[in-house]
């Protein structure tokens, strides 16, 4: 009987031992999500985590019959920045609106008319948006005004396509477009150069083999007008923008009458830079549009290298920017 009892406390002992055993291993539950206490266990990393390898020492899956190797795994945290892509200085993504559902009683209105020589009066109400920077984006083309103390402003700008639709962001934020024909720029060309910087770059336009300075010579500081251009007589510039604008979004426009002009020629366009202190032995990025009695557009992205700080206050010239136009006559 002594034997028996013997042998009974004997496996006693041992049941409670594994029963004790497999309690301290598995005993343990995992936090569930939002319990208090355990909430910190999910941003503590083990303590070691045993990784195995083949013969080759390459990590493999599974646990075969081989040598593990203990990896110390929270000592090889890091913590790191997810990036999806890396944009050099030049080669920025396109900057897209943000649509937004307007403010009751703050909603902007945007009304277009169209004028001499295919150019549209754009006119802005934003009764919440006094005094406030805005941009103006055509087919490709975005430049930059402001709102009066009333929150109303008024842009001209050169159409470039004839289903014209016009859009106006404040900050980045769509707040009203418009759209509207303009039949008139059938009878057009028209060059864009466009920038956002605080450079001053001009668009000059040599037309019938002009130089710099010679009556043909044709920029938005020049003589020339709109009416000179629906009378077929030469084109003319227009610049757009702002240049003191939190973004500086400027362009300059070249229009000139296709198969109106009185003589045969060609317009060599040119891009014209000061060289400042603040951009000289830099490289400018632009862009230039063209557009053919607005029925095509060829947007191109152009990159100008500014001479060194020895041309400080010199006026450089870039002709190879623009696909030269030819003027035929009626």
């Amino acid at each position: 009987m002594s034997r028996f009892n013997t042998i009974k406390t004997v496996a006693s002992t041992l049941t409670i031992a594994v029963t004790l055993g497999f309690l301290v291993q598995y005993g343990e539950t995992t936090p569930r999500v939002g319990d208090g206490k355990g909430e910190d266990a999910y941003n503590k990393a083990p303590r070691t985590l045993m990784l195995s390898t083949n013969a080759q020492g390459q990590p493999v899956f599974g646990m075969p019959d081989i040598v593990t190797t203990p990896l110390n795994h929270a000592a090889n945290v890091q913590r790191v920045v997810a990036v999806d892509a890396v944009y050099g200085e030049m080669a920025t993504p396109a900057f897209e609106m943000i649509m937004a559902a307007p403010i009751a009683g703050c909603e902007a209105t945007l009304s277009a008319a169209r004028e001499p020589a295919a150019m549209v009066a754009l006119s802005l109400s934003a009764p919440c948006a006094e005094n406030q920077a805005f941009a103006v984006s055509h087919s490709g083309m975005r430049v930059a005004s402001n709102t009066d103390s009333d929150g109303n402003a008024t842009v001209r700008i050169p159409a470039l396509m004839t289903d014209a639709e016009f859009k106006v962001t404040f900050n980045n934020v769509l707040q009203a477009s418009t759209k509207i024909f303009v039949p008139e720029l059938r009878q057009y060309d028209r060059a864009v150069l466009q920038w956002e910087t605080a450079d001053n770059m001009r668009l000059h336009a040599l037309e019938n083999g002009a130089q710099i300075g010679d009556p043909g010579h044709v920029w938005s500081a020049s003589l020339h007008s709109p009416q000179d251009t629906r009378e077929g007589k030469n084109g003319f510039v227009v610049y757009v923008g702002d240049a003191d604008a939190e973004i500086p979004y400027q362009a300059e426009v070249y229009t000139f009458p296709e198969g109106q002009m009185n003589r045969d020629g060609g317009v060599d366009l040119r891009v014209g830079v000061t060289v400042s202190p603040q951009n000289c032995g830099r490289e400018i990025d632009a862009t230039t549009i063209q557009t053919n009695a607005g029925q095509t557009l060829v947007s191109t992205q152009i990159v100008a290298l500014i001479p060194p700080c020895s041309y400080i206050g010199e006026v450089v010239f870039f002709g190879d920017k623009f696909s030269d136009l030819t003027i035929a006559s009626n």
